[in-house]
């Protein structure tokens, strides 16, 4: 079994035929036919149910779909990695990213990582727990820069704390209630949630309940970090969000804190990959330029707090 046949099979799975995965591919029709033919006589099975409107996946494509796209995935990762050890300035590496390192590690980050490997494709996706657990555990994705989850992951997965930032009720600028002191003088306002569990996240319960108020009605869950900035920036909407998240020149301008007395808890960032597998020398380049990109964004918070 080769690598292009695993490449090939899943093509046309996903394309939902032969000559639409051909044209992505850039290869002739007959050539992947011939590809698709030799991996299931070494599997010794069809994998296609051949009709007048294409190649259609069977019980046994169904079921080898599952699991070709994760050996794809490695298989590529270990070439990639050899390369790299040889000292390639290419290969791939992809991660997923959530709104704050986003906003405030990727940037820095991403020039440093060039300086070393100013040819490898580089994929960022948004760090939404349902898609980025899906992909790691397929191994198209290396890492993922996220939230601590509440609750565990599992012993597939490794969470290392990367750093914490301090949690604010933001709006726009200018919003109507930019005088409140207190979560109280908040409770009839409309907010956002941005957790993974559910309409309401327990972080943003939590940060009512435990200053004893009631937790206010949040009909609203945004996980998009464009479709949030965009709701808080052109609306009345209030939401918890790190403090770095204002002062860059994404926000400013747009959004603003709202600085309640209040104590708001908010989850440590932390490292995401599966146990087990070794990150290739290219996404262990990008890991350590995000953590000394936070390093050096903490440094400057306490010389600053320091003066």
């Amino acid at each position: 079994m080769k690598f292009h046949n695993l490449r090939d099979f899943i093509a046309v799975a996903r394309m939902g035929g032969v000559r639409p995965a051909a044209r992505d591919l850039g290869l002739s029709q007959p050539s992947l036919t011939k590809s698709i033919r030799q991996l299931e006589r070494e599997l010794g099975m069809p994998l296609f149910d051949r009709t007048a409107k294409g190649a259609v996946l069977n019980a046994f494509g169904h079921s080898f779909l599952v699991r070709a796209p994760q050996a794809a995935n490695e298989l590529k990762r270990g070439e990639d990695e050899l390369h790299q050890m040889a000292g390639s300035s290419g290969g791939s590496v992809a991660a997923a990213v959530s709104g704050l390192p986003c906003l405030q590690l990727l940037p820095g980050a991403l020039r440093v990582f060039r300086r070393r490997y100013p040819q490898a494709r580089v994929r960022i996706v948004e760090g939404v727990y349902a898609v980025m657990l899906s992909e790691l555990r397929t191994n198209a994705l290396d890492f993922a820069l996220a939230p601590q989850p509440t609750r565990p992951l599992g012993g597939e997965f490794v969470v290392e704390s990367l750093f914490q930032d301090r949690c604010v009720v933001v709006g726009r600028k200018g919003h109507p209630l930019r005088g409140a002191k207190s979560l109280a003088e908040l409770l009839d306002a409309e907010w956002v949630v941005t957790g993974e569990a559910g309409p309401q996240s327990i972080e943003f319960d939590a940060a009512f309940e435990n200053n004893g108020l009631r937790v206010p009605q949040a009909n609203l869950q945004c996980e998009s970090l464009i479709a949030l900035l965009s709701i808080i920036a052109n609306s009345d909407l209030l939401v918890f969000l790190p403090q770095k998240w204002l002062g860059n020149r994404v926000t400013d301008g747009l959004l603003a804190e709202i600085p309640v007395r209040e104590h708001i808890d908010t989850p440590a960032i932390c490292l995401i990959r599966r146990e087990g597998l070794p990150l290739t020398p290219a996404a262990e380049a990008l890991v350590n330029a995000l953590t000394l990109e936070a390093q050096h964004r903490k440094n400057q918070r306490a010389g600053k707090n320091a003066r």
